[in-house]
């Protein structure tokens, strides 16, 4: 399970090159592999008065959704609720996988799973529950966000793509020219049972407004059953709570592998015999085998020892750091040896050293050679002069 408490936010994470905008975006680099940026923010469960415009969405700020991330294409849009505004009182975290990339624009349609009636989230690929990290359904195909207008009328789903894409300072249920609320509509929700979620159809986990009711609604973690009906109303055991916490990310690519944790070594039985072992991931329990030779592999961290005799124990793993707490020395793995890394100081010290007694011996070398010619010339002038 996901502990939100050890959740990084690394600013700067993404760059829009396509408008030509550098804007300052939140990523979750922790969850379901990171790569979720954060491009909206509310406060409460209404979805009608939050506005959208270029300012960075931060985890705590003010309420808003990004108009900076219109022609981002994404793979993955993701809810995420919680009871305070702690994302360790998270209720409900799912994302839904689309079929194929498409503008963060386009978001919600009427085609796509999704239909005349019923406007939203479509073409979905499948469901994750972000809480249990397990995929819950591949039949929904349309998260429905409210009633399908039609697109002329610049109403719901379709107002809500625009402000997706440019500021709208009333939020996406307002007309454009004066602030009149032309929509009492707007949700997120996800089943795991249905092919459309929300509204009249229920849902597992749900958030935002239905025919003027605004809540959030959510089950036991891990449970499969529709929790919440229209009108904000709970069924099968579910909670419904008005005041909730929700953070909107988004996810252009999967997130890739650049190495794997795995370290290998061997031990020698009574018999002589070698036999390797290897720790995977974050495990501590070796299993028999070897690690790829040919992968790019990650070890982690450095072993610390208090002494010789506690140095002996540490498996002989290629790679692996050790420091002595008794020397104060720091070892490498490496040649089927331990060898020791000397720090900056004394590797200078040394040099220097070795420089003074390389120097004095090129001089006491040169005083030979001036002596050595020196008393050949003069041999030369005392056999000249005796001759």
């Amino acid at each position: 399970m996901q502990t939100y408490k050890e959740l990084i936010f690394e600013p700067n994470c993404f760059q829009m090159r396509a408008c030509h905008l550098s804007p300052q975006i939140f990523c979750d680099m922790t969850t379901d592999g990171g790569g979720f940026m954060l491009m909206g923010r509310k406060n409460n469960s209404i979805t009608w008065t939050v506005p959208s415009n270029k300012l960075t969405v931060e985890p705590y700020g003010e309420p808003h959704w990004s108009s900076s991330l219109g022609d981002a294409p994404i793979l993955d849009f993701r809810v995420q609720m919680a009871t305070r505004e702690d994302f360790k009182t998270t209720k409900a975290d799912w994302s839904y996988r689309l079929q194929s990339k498409r503008p963060l624009k386009n978001l919600m349609m009427n085609t796509g799973g999704c239909d005349q009636r019923s406007a939203g989230i479509g073409d979905i690929a499948y469901v994750k529950d972000l809480l249990t990290e397990k995929i819950v359904t591949t039949r929904l195909r349309c998260s429905k966000f409210g009633f399908a207008y039609h697109p002329l009328v610049k109403f719901g789903w379709h107002k809500m793509n625009s402000c997706l894409q440019k500021p709208c300072p009333w939020g996406f249920a307002f007309h454009d020219v004066v602030k009149h609320q032309v929509d009492f509509h707007g949700g997120f929700s996800f089943s795991t049972t249905r092919t459309i979620s929300g509204m009249e159809y229920n849902a597992t986990a749900s958030v935002g407004c239905d025919n003027g009711y605004c809540c959030g609604c959510y089950g036991p973690v891990g449970g499969t059953k529709d929790y919440c009906a229209e009108n904000c109303k709970a069924i099968n055991g579910g909670t419904v709570i008005k005041n909730v916490f929700t953070w909107f990310w988004v996810r252009s690519s999967l997130p890739k592998r650049l190495w794997k944790k795995c370290m290998d070594y061997q031990v020698k039985r009574d018999d002589g015999k070698l036999i390797s072992y290897k720790l995977i991931g974050h495990g501590v329990v070796p299993v028999k085998g070897s690690c790829n030779k040919d992968s790019t592999l990650l070890n982690d961290g450095i072993v610390v020892v208090p002494d010789s005799s506690a140095a002996q124990k540490v498996p002989a793993i290629d790679g692996l750091l050790e420091y002595r707490k008794d020397k104060q020395e720091l070892y490498i793995r490496s040649n089927k040896t331990w060898n020791a890394l000397a720090p900056e100081n004394k590797i200078i010290q040394e040099t220097d050293k070795k420089y003074k007694l390389n120097l004095d011996k090129i001089k006491n070398q040169n005083y030979l050679v001036v002596w050595e010619w020196s008393a050949h010339k003069g041999h030369e002038i005392l056999r000249h002069r005796a001759s």
